[in-house]
């Protein structure tokens, strides 16, 4: 009798809700998803593995990642979960199909056969360790695996009509009691209170916590794991107040079709506050889909400034560019050589720029969104200045200070070391991440700039660039970043708009020099800019036209 094939398929992707990036991130030394790769892949039963992760653009670093390390990877649906495993399945042939979830990097591989053992000895459809609220589990979180026979995936593939059951993959196995055959493997004792799954920041950490007390390698189990919470009651306390979602919880952000309403009733819901008037009139302009996220921007009904609603974007959150940030865009925390060569670039046209306008030479200087500090040495070697930076992301701010520059984690830290002013403060594709842009101008003005000092700032044009991305909170036209920076307090000396490195024929970034007012007006209103989103569509137009038209000309090499 031929070996069946039982396939492990381990579900993967960057867009998690409450951790973006989640499976790429950093556990002992390797990414989350190689240490459940390990994990899995030492299962008596298993004799074949792929990662599952969507088509998305989001996921090409899981893609990438596996390639790299020998893994088989399959792409498909984003949020219909089911049709992804059931079209993997029949692609790598499986009779028997065990689902994995990428955030279980604690998962342990006598587990995952304890239950295939039940699954084959029982001869039933689908089996598993454990079933999801409102049912009652008994073995721990994290150690979950599910198990079905591929006719049953394709069963529930074909008929399967509600939006969980085709997110959550297995529901309609067990939903209906008698529908198919169905095994729930429990355990004794019930170790249901403990939670060893890597769904949100807190259990990160707690993850890394145990396996820095195994000396980061992957080769404990259950038992041992057990033995070791047990010695560091601390852990599970700190993860004491996460729920765990049911099977009824589905993802928000799927959307279909026929759910073209949906920005109507966020509207509805509501009323967001412009950052540059403070009106609360904003339309709804363009609902984007950005790195797996439903990302809504608004268009000022007073005033015409485009944004995201800072209160519930989820790259307001103060920690989503300590690590999550660079994973989601670059798919990984550590700096990349495209990314260096970039910042390279930019930071030798800014002193060009700077020199054209015949600045004196600064003898403090600041960078805010420091990156790898390529602005900061820049400036340093052509002013001879002092130079400090701002920098949240850990892997880029250890590297600008690995070259000698003194660097801070966050604008609260520097101005907490009560620093002396500076000659000129730079902001190069920061300020539109602000959730509070005008505000952000103000406190540098007022605390950090010198009375004669200078400000320089390059943000994404709305004109040309596509300026929809996640982590984009404002899109910022010639219009409105005058206005921006006349009500924050200060006087432009020179704007020009350029496409260096990227373009030669499009106008992608704006590049503001400007220096603090004297006695700022204070706000006397704000001036409205008319006719934004018939102005867009025509500059994207354009910019579609001539990219076909003049390829090359049009964009330059990331590479050198």
């Amino acid at each position: 009798m031929t070996e069946p094939k039982i396939l492990a398929i381990i579900q993967a992707r960057m867009s998690s809700s409450r951790l973006p990036g989640k499976v790429l991130r950093d556990l002992g030394g390797k990414p989350m998803l190689e240490r459940v790769i390990s994990r899995v892949s030492r299962s008596r039963f298993i004799n074949g593995l792929v990662v599952a992760t969507t088509e998305d653009p989001t996921d090409d670093p899981i893609a990438a990642f596996c390639e790299q390390r020998g893994t088989p990877v399959f792409r498909g649906s984003l949020y219909d979960v089911l049709d992804r495993y059931y079209q993997c399945a029949r692609q790598f042939q499986a009779d028997v199909v065990v689902r994995i979830t990428a955030d279980c990097p604690m998962i342990d591989p006598r587990e995952i056969d304890r239950v295939i053992s039940a699954f084959l000895e029982e001869n039933c459809d689908f089996a598993a360790n454990r079933l999801p609220p409102p049912r009652t589990r008994t073995s721990p979180v994290g150690m979950d695996t599910e198990v079905c026979t591929f006719a049953a995936l394709e069963n529930a593939w074909q008929h399967a009509r509600e939006k969980f059951e085709r997110e959550h993959v297995m529901p309609y196995l067990y939903e209906v009691p008698g529908r198919f055959r169905v095994r729930v493997v429990d355990n004794e004792p019930d170790l249901s209170h403990l939670r060893f799954t890597v769904d949100t920041e807190e259990d990160l950490q707690v993850a890394r916590a145990i396996y820095a007390a195994f000396g980061n390698d992957d080769s404990f189990g259950l038992e041992d794991l057990l033995r070791v919470s047990a010695q560091n009651p601390q852990w599970q306390r700190s993860l004491a107040g996460i729920k765990h979602k049911s099977f009824l919880d589905v993802d928000e952000r799927a959307a279909d079709a026929g759910q073209e309403a949906v920005p109507g009733a966020l509207e509805a819901e509501r009323k967001p506050v412009c950052p540059l008037c403070g009106a609360s009139q904003a339309k709804i302009l363009e609902n984007v889909s950005s790195f797996g996220f439903s990302v809504p921007y608004y268009h000022c009904r007073e005033c015409g400034f485009v944004f995201q609603d800072a209160a519930v974007s989820k790259a307001a959150d103060p920690n989503f560019y300590t690590e999550t940030y660079r994973k989601i865009y670059q798919a990984t925390e550590e700096p990349t050589p495209k990314d260096l060569r970039q910042q390279s670039l930019r930071a030798a046209d800014q002193v060009r720029f700077l020199r054209l306008a015949s600045v004196n030479a600064p003898k403090r200087v600041l960078d805010i969104g420091a990156s790898s500090g390529r602005m900061l040495l820049a400036l340093r070697e052509a002013f001879q200045a002092e130079a400090v930076g701002v920098e949240p992301g850990n892997a880029y701010r250890a590297l600008a200070e690995a070259q000698g520059l003194r660097m801070f984690p966050s604008l609260e830290s520097l101005l907490e070391s009560q620093p002396e002013p500076f000659d000129l403060v730079s902001l190069m594709h920061v300020l539109e991440h602000f959730d509070d842009p005008l505000g952000s101008l103000r406190q540098i003005r007022e605390k950090l700039l010198a009375p004669k000092g200078l400000l320089l700032i390059e943000v994404p044009n709305f004109y040309a660039h596509n300026s929809y991305e996640l982590a984009h909170l404002s899109c910022f036209t010639p219009a409105s970043l005058r206005e921006m920076l006349r009500k924050a307090g200060f006087r432009i000396i020179r704007l020009r708009k350029h496409g260096y490195p990227r373009s030669k024929l499009f106008p992608l970034f704006l590049n503001v020099l400007a220096e603090p007012l004297a006695e700022p007006r204070g706000d006397s209103g704000t001036r409205v800019e008319h006719c934004v989103p018939v102005r867009r569509k025509l500059a994207m137009l354009w910019r579609k036209v001539l990219s076909r038209l003049l390829p090359r000309s049009a964009w330059l090499p990331l590479e050198g």
